[in-house]
């Protein structure tokens, strides 16, 4: 599969980086003793504990999913299937210690994942997912994994999987959803080639990089500024809520239609169509927005529920009024360009990500789940835009800070967003800026 025939942005990156970097040597598995396993913990990792330890106040940084299970749940087959995708995985029964100036992730030969059953209805879900995050996760006790089951009724169930994002990604939720699907109904879960500590210790004894990619790619970039309206607020630092809005089918369709065409993926438009939205709101032709990428380049890796995700920025000129088709090309090329360096330490803005991603559910093997996103009553930024998709409908996530955005701001960056890809679908051939642009609920610079 090339880059112009995958669809999602995880597509975009495995297909990429194994033709960028698929002749490296395997990454070898390392001897395990009986007991309790010691391993550096990455960079990242680390990072975030010694974070997390400095302000134990700050939420967790997690990565919560939810789904509608329209079927009836055999509990005691699903801690059965649970505990095997524990076994398969040392990430689930991992835990974090500091060791000196440095941090260890300590590999447990068992640990104990329960599953909480929870009588509901649909309107508890809200404050479900909140008892579900609390106490806050023990990074030096674990687990790290929670997994609550609220039966609406005994065919109807919504399912929420959280887990601490030291040990996950996005696709990690998908790759715990895939084993536990194939546990629950009977079949046996292979052992994994390797384990995350091992390819921890590999990227230890590679050479190291250099940031000088990214300090050129970046010179003189700023932080696009959003209007925000800052409304009254009193609360958390870091209270954040969560708007949803459906993409019509057909402008979602017509996005699929205008990627193939341009030998883009669904990432790609929907990106390029987002660093047009902030040069109108920003006044400005240079947009640089932090992108989420997972470097999962190796096949011994795409089957590990751990952490490969790493924050990237995409620049895009857009001076002298290009046409879409044209950014369609830029972003495309820059983008593949930029991921060979996702990997390199560099600066990056914090105040805002996008990210396109198709919807966690199963293949059709089982009882089918649908994404159910909860409301995530934090939020780690002033502002996350995500487009979650599968291949017929698509819903934009808009994740904001009460202290910075209005709900009803949220709403209209949603609004508009929609409007200004609607305007470059329509006609990729022109220029999204000039007199012809379509109006905007924002004001703009």
């Amino acid at each position: 599969m090339g880059p112009a025939e995958t669809t999602s942005r995880a597509e975009l990156e495995a297909a990429l980086l194994r033709r960028l970097r698929g002749k490296d040597q395997g990454i070898p598995r390392r001897p395990r003793p009986a007991g309790p396993a010691r391993f550096p913990a990455s960079a990242g990792q680390a990072a975030a504990c010694v974070k997390a330890w400095r302000d134990p106040a700050r939420p967790d940084r997690i990565v919560l999913s939810g789904l509608r299970l329209r079927a009836a749940l055999d509990v005691p087959a699903l801690e059965r299937a649970l505990a095997a995708v524990v076994r398969r995985h040392e990430t689930l029964r991992t835990t974090f210690e500091p060791d000196g100036d440095d941090v260890v992730q300590v590999v447990h030969p068992a640990m104990d994942v329960p599953v909480t059953v929870v009588e509901a209805t649909e309107d508890d879900f809200a404050a479900q997912t909140l008892a579900a995050l609390e106490p806050a996760m023990d990074l030096r006790t674990g687990p790290l994994l929670r997994f609550r089951v609220l039966r609406l009724a005994a065919d109807d169930h919504i399912v929420v999987v959280v887990l601490h994002h030291v040990i996950a990604d996005a696709r990690a939720t998908e790759v715990l959803l895939a084993d536990l699907a194939e546990a629950y109904l009977g079949g046996d879960l292979a052992p994994l080639p390797i384990q995350y500590a091992d390819y921890v210790l590999w990227q230890r004894e590679r050479p190291a990089a250099t940031a000088g990619y990214w300090r050129t790619r970046l010179a003189g970039a700023t932080a696009v500024p959003i209007p925000s309206d800052s409304p009254p607020f009193d609360g958390p630092a870091h209270q954040g809520d969560l708007h949803t809005a459906a993409v019509p089918d057909a402008l979602f369709a017509r996005l699929r239609t205008v990627g193939r065409a341009h030998g883009v993926t669904v990432f790609v438009t929907a990106l390029a169509a987002f660093q047009v939205l902030l040069a109108r709101l920003g006044g400005v032709r240079d947009v640089a927005v932090p992108v989420p990428v997972a470097v999962r380049d190796r096949a011994e890796v795409e089957g590990l529920i751990a952490d490969f995700s790493h924050p990237m920025v995409s620049r895009l000129d857009l001076a002298g009024d290009p046409s879409f088709e044209t950014l369609l090309a830029t972003v495309r090329d820059r983008f593949a360009e930029d991921l060979d360096h996702a990997d390199v330490p560099r600066e990056l803005f914090d105040h805002l990500e996008f990210g396109v991603d198709r919807e966690t559910a199963t293949d059709g093997a089982g009882p089918a789940l649908e994404p159910l996103p909860p409301r995530w009553p934090y939020a780690e930024r002033p502002l996350t835009v995500r487009l979650g998709h599968d291949d017929e409908h698509a819903t934009l996530y808009v994740t904001y800070r009460c202290r910075d955005f209005s709900r009803q701001r949220a709403a209209d960056l949603a609004e508009d967003y929609l409007t200004v890809l609607a305007g470059c679908l329509a006609d990729p051939g022109a220029s999204p800026f000039g007199p012809g642009a379509p109006a905007l609920r924002i004001g703009c610079r």
